[in-house]
C-alpha cells in the first residue's frame, strides 16, 4: 500500500468563480476536501474530489477559509493529508471591480 504524507502539495488559486484547489491524485485513493472558516470546525465539502476542485460557496471576505485534502483508501482509512492552505482576506476583493469585467 502506498503511504501518502503531508508533503503533498495543495495549491489554492482565487478565481472569479471562487477558490480553485489543485492537488495530486492517485488511482488507489480518494480525495476528501475539507474547509474551515475563522477557526471553526472542519467541514467536508467534497468526497472523491477531482483536481482541480472549484469551491463556489459564497463566503464573506473576512471568512479567510482554510483548506486541506485528506486521502483515504476504499475502506475509509486515512492514507495521508496535505498541508493547510488559507485564502487570505487581503487577496479577496472588498467589492466588485467593474473595470476588470470588460
Amino acid at each position: 500500500m502506498t503511504a501518502l504524507t503531508s508533503t503533498l502539495l495543495l495549491q489554492l488559486h482565487l478565481v472569479p468563480a471562487g477558490r480553485r484547489l489543485d492537488f495530486p491524485t492517485t488511482t488507489s485513493s480518494f480525495a476528501y476536501v475539507y474547509r474551515r472558516c475563522q477557526h471553526h470546525g472542519w467541514q467536508c465539502v467534497a468526497r472523491n474530489a477531482c483536481s482541480p476542485f472549484l469551491d463556489t460557496t459564497s463566503l464573506e471576505p473576512e471568512a479567510a477559509p482554510e483548506y486541506v485534502i485528506r486521502y483515504r483508501d476504499a475502506s475509509g482509512a486515512t492514507l495521508g493529508v496535505t498541508s493547510v492552505v488559507q485564502a487570505h482576506p487581503a487577496g479577496l476583493p472588498a467589492r466588485p471591480n467593474w473595470v476588470s469585467l470588460r
